[in-house]
Formats: C-alpha cells, structure tokens, sequence
C-alpha cells in the first residue's frame, strides 16, 4: 500500500513539472529598446529606479550600447527631455564617429504626463550634422499602465 501512495505521489508531481514547463513564461513588460539608422545601431534598456527621499535619483535609468559600422559615418544617441511651451528637446548622451562602439548611459526623469522619455538614434558625416536628427530611429517606449 505504501509502495502504492508513493508511485502516485511520484506521478503526479510528474505530471505537474510537465505542465509547468509547457506553459509559456510570463510576461514581462518590454523595457528594451533596439534602434538601426544609417549604418549605425544602439540597443539596451529602461529601468526605473528606486529613490528615498534623503538622496532623490532621476527615476529612469538608460544602459546600453552605440555601434558603427561605416567607416566615414558619426552616429548620436538622444534621450527626450521636456521642452519649453510643453514641447520635446533632445539631449544627446553619446555620440561616435568611424567605426567602434561606446556604452551609453543616461539618468533622466519622466516626461509631462508620467511617459518614459523616447530615445533616438540619429547619423550623419559629422555629429553636428547627426544632431540635426535628418536620419533618425526613433524608439517610444510603451505606456506604463
């Protein structure tokens, strides 16, 4: 009887790791971001930050990478700040000119209306003229719910 209990016991668990492993995982919300523009891309993430009030921190952290991959190319990664007259300035937190790759980190605060600033990448021959944003990916990240 004892050896009885036990095989069932034994099966069931069983069938329960099948099941758990069938099912699909759960979503994450996507605080990726993957832009491509002329020769150039920058990928990373968004994180939200925790703050106590003795030392406040900008509320979202951006990590990632800038990569070139043309020789006579200058490439500029920008972050949405809010502008005057309710109005969206770009800053630029790195730029890279030929070919190579940089880390590109930002701190930052949320946009009027509690959004996740945008980021952009944008090119061109020289980084004056990538900061134009002529050539640009842009990536808006989803809305926080």
């Amino acid at each position: 009887m004892n050896r009885l209990v036990s095989r069932s016991l034994c099966a069931l668990a069983g069938a329960g790791l099948a099941v758990v492993a069938a099912a699909p995982p759960a979503a994450a919300a996507d605080n990726t971001f993957d832009l491509a523009a002329g020769g150039a891309s920058a990928y990373g993430t968004y994180q939200l930050m925790m703050s106590i009030p003795e030392q406040p921190v900008p509320p979202v952290a951006v990590d990632g990478t800038l990569a070139v991959n043309q020789r006579h190319r200058c490439a500029v990664v920008q972050i949405a700040t809010n502008g005057p007259a309710d109005g969206l300035e770009w800053r630029t937190l790195n730029s890279l000119c030929g070919r190579g790759r940089t880390n590109v980190q930002a701190r930052a605060s949320y946009l009027r209306g509690g959004f996740l600033p945008s980021l952009r990448l944008c090119t061109g021959r020289t980084v004056a003229q990538a900061e134009r944003g002529d050539r640009c990916d842009v990536h808006v990240p989803p809305s926080q719910s």
